[in-house]
């Protein structure tokens, strides 16, 4: 694991950002601090793999550069060297990929990447790279059913009544439009620019969202300027513009509650696309490996989590770099 937020694996793969002299690159899901140096990796490695779903993501969020990145299914072994690598689903956005590696004489090793339980795979190796962005003992959340409902609730009670705007980060958002739709909302949904783009890639791979209306479109100014009501989402990054309506704001460091009331017109609800605490945990206990590293590069509790990984379970774990 370089300070340059690289994951190496084997003696051929980087993931998630570009290292030198790796001739094969993953990327595992296209949020902006996993896609770190690819259009250096596009130039010169060999092949840059991503779930196809992941690729035509990029190609919204990257531009006419994803092209050259090669799609991968799940469970599609590829042999690189005496190695062989394949990807399993993550959970945490659509799309997003476990990396594994196993080497000529059957040592394993896994990167999670950032994923969710329950959902995604635990998979069994010898070294385990997983990440830590909930790895505090503090950091434990709902049963997400229960984040489901209270979300629900929150938009079924209001949607009548005043506009709702709903803020997260690509990928969450698409998972909520789904939830909600499968819930019984039957409110128009509303989406503008990436955001709006991104659903439609997700709809073209069998997210069920219903119509979703382009918020620039004819369809969408009609919308905004009825009488009805609407759900309308957002990136997390617009949460501080000034609307009229009810803001709802999913994030993951809203623990042990499933939502809660900040002012008259927002709310916060405990809903992540990564794994609490609990299941980082048990993420490690389930996949047996002799050795743990913990991402320490990107935000989150490198450091606490390998603390607790060797006290609770005795495995030995290190956070790097």
């Amino acid at each position: 694991m370089t300070k340059s937020k690289a994951i190496l694996i084997g003696e051929h793969v980087t993931c998630d950002a570009h290292e030198d002299n790796r001739e094969i690159r993953i990327v595992t899901h296209a949020h902006y601090d996993h896609i770190l140096g690819l259009r250096e990796s596009l130039r010169e490695c060999r092949v840059v793999y991503a779930t196809t779903i992941t690729k035509d993501m990029l190609s919204v969020l990257y531009g006419k550069g994803a092209e050259k990145i090669s799609a991968l299914n799940y469970e599609e072994p590829v042999m690189v060297g005496d190695e062989v690598m394949m990807l399993y689903p993550a959970s945490h956005i659509p799309g997003s990929a476990q990396v594994l590696v196993e080497d000529a004489n059957g040592s394993r090793v896994l990167y999670t990447s950032d994923f969710r339980l329950p959902g995604a795979p635990v998979i069994e190796t010898d070294i385990l790279v997983i990440e830590a962005t909930y790895g505090h003992p503090r950091c434990i959340r709902p049963p997400i059913d229960e984040v489901y409902d209270a979300l629900t609730k929150l938009v079924s009670n209001d949607v009548e009544k005043h506009p709702i705007h709903i803020y997260g980060f690509y990928g969450k958002v698409q998972e909520v439009m789904e939830v909600l739709r499968r819930r019984g909302v039957h409110a128009p949904f509303l989406a503008e620019g990436k955001m709006y783009e991104l659903t439609m890639v997700c709809v073209k791979h069998n997210l069920k969202v219903g119509d979703v209306v382009n918020a620039a479109s004819r369809e969408g100014l009609e919308v905004l300027k009825g009488n009805g009501g609407y759900v309308f989402f957002k990136h997390t990054s617009k949460i501080g513009e000034n609307i009229k309506g009810l803001k709802i704001h999913l994030t993951g460091w809203e623990f042990n509650v499933t939502h809660r009331k900040i002012s008259n017109n927002m709310y916060r609800v405990s809903l992540s696309s990564h794994s609490d605490f609990n299941h980082l945990i048990a993420y490690v206990e389930d996949s047996g490996p002799k050795k743990v590293i913990v991402d320490n590069s990107r935000d989150g509790f490198g450091v606490e989590f390998a603390h607790e990984i060797r006290k609770r379970l005795n495995v030995e774990a290190i956070a790097m770099p």
